[in-house]
């Protein structure tokens, strides 16, 4: 007899994506980092304070855009921009949206 464990089966399991966001030694001008992350046709963004190191943990329940539990592996788009400030008041883009394409979750 064997015992399996399975994490997707067991109560609140949520997949999990790391994403980094910024190095140990970030531009002094850059104040705000603009994160967006669509899977299934569920849509998050998120505005974070630029600081060292910042990292993101996006949990996705596995459901899709209609509430749909999905099963097997999934895609999920990240899309990520910074903004940078200028003067007082001022910001800018710093760089153009980049996607990145992840095809597995963290159990």
């Amino acid at each position: 007899m064997y015992l399996v464990y399975v994490s997707s089966q067991s109560a609140g399991y949520l997949a999990t994506l790391i994403v980094h966001l910024t190095s140990r030694r970030p531009p002094v001008n850059l104040a705000l980092v603009h994160l967006r992350v669509v899977v299934e046709g569920v849509d998050t963004q998120q505005v974070l304070v630029a600081q060292p190191n910042l990292n993101y943990t996006f949990s996705w329940n596995r459901l899709n855009a209609y509430q749909q539990t999905v099963y097997g592996l999934t895609t999920a788009i990240s899309t990520l921009y910074y903004t940078a400030n200028q003067k007082k008041q001022d910001t800018k883009l710093l760089s153009m949206p980049h996607v990145n394409r992840f095809s597995k979750f963290l159990h």
